[in-house]
């Protein structure tokens, strides 16, 4: 199973999208988990994901979690429009394609 980490302030905005697509996973029979924690918890979760998705609110941080995770993990952007529209799946698809 691949496990989405989505990161953001306080993680309650990416739990909406981590909603979508937790039921679009279900729905299309795709192995992975998607789950959200706010940016201050990072250093003790971030092993434990695939790969983070950073919300646009917090993009300015980008920089900042890939040294954090020290390129353990593939560290990449949630686009704004997908964020906006809570498109679970282009978030699905993106996460996806940047996972080794």
């Amino acid at each position: 199973m691949k496990e989405i980490l989505l990161v953001c302030n306080e993680g309650m905005s990416t739990g909406f999208l981590c909603n979508k697509m937790n039921e679009l996973a279900k729905k299309e029979g795709l192995d992975i988990h998607a789950w959200a924690i706010p940016e201050s918890a990072l250093e003790g979760r971030y092993h434990e994901a695939d790969i983070i998705m950073v919300g646009p609110q917090i993009g300015y941080l980008l920089d900042s979690i890939r040294t954090r995770t020290q390129g353990t993990v593939p560290v990449a952007a949630i686009r704004p429009v997908d964020f906006g529209r809570v498109n679970a799946q282009a978030v699905i698809e993106h996460a996806l394609s940047l996972i080794k």
